[in-house]
């Protein structure tokens, strides 16, 4: 009998936002398919506490350095080598850049390349600089060290080629997301009812939910939706649900200078917006906006569609290639153009059912066990060469 491989797993992001959602489906699908190798799953104290696996053959192991920190790249590299494994996974960019053995990644996307998150900052910007320097090091040395890097989208694989145009484009392999099974379960119209009473919000309503970095393009959203209300008579309130930080607070700036604190809604800047009302503030709203300049994957409007929410997004290749013709697209540069696609498809129903049913149809191409399945073959094929 073959000796039992053991894969290390960077958990340390599991369940928190961005990468973390990523990193928590990818192990528990893991956990379903994979019955033959030993998992090592490294956690921070919160994901320790809370992730229990379901597999016998899954150790979760406590490594609670901070991630893009000194610490990571010393005390987590020597407390990964005290388990000597066969191959290490990580399901981002932030390798150990000393780890000598097989290694494997899932780096969600090259957006960092292209937009700056310099203007949200708490750094001293020198330093921020320094840092933006080290990540691009760390990401062009995880792409040469790495077996394969597993991406989200043609989208960005074709964005590691342009980026490195030296390294064999066949490390990099497409295995597409889904949605997080914890975001699937409903809840019931007077519970949501009740949530959108909590932060005075009224039926109807359009809604965005993610950050507000600079890519996300939230201020060109707010300015449509003030021609949305002058211009084509919009009775109704903007959602925008998204962490508290810098960025949320200069669109919260905008809102009130375009005199719309009356029409927009920001929950998030007064609290933590928990995954049950997110789902309940899917569940009622009217439609599904989503303007940013570039994405990964961009999950929120597969969620959406999830929840039978009629999507009008923006037309960059991302989407084009995850959604087809399931949703409604902009040009997310023109406010104009946001504006009058939003007002097309509020007023044609017979389109809003239309969208509906495709999205119903878009949401079955996505499955985390298929991740999970590309995923183990990766190992599979590493851990025998």
């Amino acid at each position: 009998m073959d000796k039992q491989k053991v894969i290390a797993v960077d958990g340390r992001f599991f369940a928190t936002a961005g990468p973390g959602r990523y990193t928590k489906d990818i192990i528990e699908h893991l956990e379903q398919i994979d019955q033959k190798n030993k998992y090592i799953v490294f956690l921070r104290s919160a994901a320790f506490k809370t992730y229990v696996p379901k597999n016998r053959n899954f150790t979760k192991v406590l490594a609670d350095y901070p991630w893009y920190s000194w610490s990571e790249q010393i005390f987590f590299l020597f407390r990964i080598l005290s388990y000597n494994p066969d191959l290490l996974y990580v399901p981002h960019f932030n390798i150990p850049v000393l780890y000598p053995g097989k290694l494997v990644t899932a780096i969600p996307d090259l957006i960092m390349h292209t937009f700056s998150t310099e203007a949200g900052t708490t750094l001293w910007k020198p330093y921020f600089r320094f840092k933006k320097f080290v990540y691009k090091f760390v990401v062009l040395w995880a792409v040469l060290r790495t077996y394969r890097n597993i991406c989200p989208s043609n989208d960005v694989r074709d964005d590691f080629i342009k980026y490195y145009p030296f390294v064999d484009k066949n490390k990099f392999i497409v295995s597409y997301e889904g949605i997080d099974p914890d975001l699937l379960e409903d809840i019931s119209v007077s519970r949501a009812e009740s949530v959108l009473k909590k932060y005075n919000v009224t039926k109807p309503y359009l809604l965005y939910v993610s950050s507000m970095y600079e890519h996300k393009n939230v201020s060109s959203l707010v300015k449509a939706f003030k021609i949305l209300v002058d211009k084509y008579r919009y009775q109704g309130q903007l959602v925008i649900i998204g962490k508290k930080d810098k960025f949320s607070e200069r669109i919260f700036s905008l809102v009130k200078e375009l005199s719309l604190a009356d029409r927009i809604v920001m929950p998030g800047q007064k609290n933590f917006i928990p995954d049950e009302e997110v789902t309940a503030f899917r569940k009622m709203s009217q439609l599904y906006v989503f303007p940013s300049l570039k994405e990964g994957f961009s999950l929120t409007p597969l969620e959406a569609q999830y929840f039978e929410i009629p999507c009008v997004i923006s037309n960059i290749p991302c989407h084009k290639e995850i959604y087809d013709d399931s949703v409604v697209y902009f040009n997310p540069t023109n406010v104009k153009d946001i504006a009058e696609q939003i007002s097309n498809v509020l007023l044609d129903k017979k389109l809003q059912k239309g969208l509906i049913a495709k999205g119903k149809e878009n949401i079955k191409k996505y499955d985390w066990t298929n991740t999970a399945k590309d995923t183990l073959a990766v190992f599979n094929a590493l851990l025998q060469s």
